[in-house]
């Protein structure tokens, strides 16, 4: 890589460019890869993560204000720490992960859609919220809500060789990150449909944003530096069969991440920017911004 950086460039002095420069980086820095896993059941659980870091390496189009903060950031506020980034409107918790109301679908009834949202709510809460999972790493309430041959799978998948691919079935904060003490932010739905063989699924489709706590608040640069956040899309679906295939299953994830630390993303960890402060600040978190078939973090 050369020596080039593209702050010294002298459009860079107008701020009105930077800021789209820094939108457009945005944009094209996002990323998400599907990896399905075959229809039927099967032992082994595989799953690939698209790490897509808004602005931790292209994004280095900011510029100074009088103050000496980033254009467009502002102080952190460490009881809304919030504040300042699109997640600030967003639900608490698991009152973000809501079940819709529930109507008879192909061959199943009402109430088993309706059956089928809570399992997998329950799945969603337990993987993204749950402080046993996403805190202490304690990976067996999740997996004690999935059908037994899953479950042996995903205890296969967390065994230290597939650290990445993990990210995409549970969060877990990285031990040298510190989360705040405000309930996560939470957006999304989920929708019931039949699927291909004829099972009942349900499609996830959730962000969460997580917000830490800095061991040095004077060296943050912006609410974007303490608010991590991540987009999954997983399909349940709820199977019958014999005692290891009946139950829950995720048959199929795709994710990204934002303005995170790509090293703790890496080893299949959440962490916030501020804890790589060679990175430039994080970038706020845009649903409707299309996807870019490049890497934010490096090889």
């Amino acid at each position: 890589m050369d020596e080039y950086r593209i702050e010294d460039h002298p459009d860079l002095r107008d701020a009105g460019w930077a800021r789209e420069a820094v939108r457009r980086a945005e944009r094209e820095a996002r990323v998400r890869r599907l990896r399905s896993l075959p229809r039927r059941p099967r032992r082994r659980f595989w799953v690939g993560l698209a790490i897509a870091v808004a602005a931790v390496l292209l994004a280095w189009a900011v510029v100074e204000s009088e103050s000496g903060a980033p254009a467009g950031q502002r102080p952190v506020d460490p009881d809304e720490p919030f504040a300042g980034t699109s997640a600030a409107a967003w639900a608490d918790g698991a009152a973000g992960v809501v079940v819709p109301e529930a109507a008879a679908l192909g061959p199943y009834s009402a109430e088993q859609v309706a059956g089928a949202y809570e399992r997998v709510r329950e799945a969603v809460v337990a993987a993204r919220l749950d402080p046993r999972v996403v805190r202490d790493h304690d990976l067996e309430p999740l997996f004690g809500l999935f059908a037994p041959d899953l479950r042996e799978s995903m205890r296969v998948l967390f065994d230290g060789r597939n650290d990445g691919e993990a990210a995409l079935v549970a969060t877990r904060v990285d031990k040298g990150a510190r989360l705040a003490e405000v309930a996560p932010k939470v957006r999304g739905e989920m929708v019931a449909e039949v699927g291909p063989e004829g099972e009942l699924a349900v499609r996830t489709d959730y962000t969460f944003a997580y917000a830490f706590a800095p061991d040095r608040p004077e060296a943050v640069r912006g609410p974007l530096d303490v608010v991590a956040s991540s987009r999954f899309q997983v399909r349940y679906s709820l199977r019958t069969g014999g005692p290891g295939v009946e139950g829950l299953w995720a048959d199929a994830a795709q994710g990204s991440l934002h303005s995170i630390a790509c090293s703790s993303a890496k080893r299949g960890y959440l962490a916030p920017a501020f804890t790589e402060p060679s990175a430039p600040p994080g970038l706020d978190f845009d649903l409707g911004a299309p996807s870019s078939p490049a890497d934010g973090c490096p090889d």
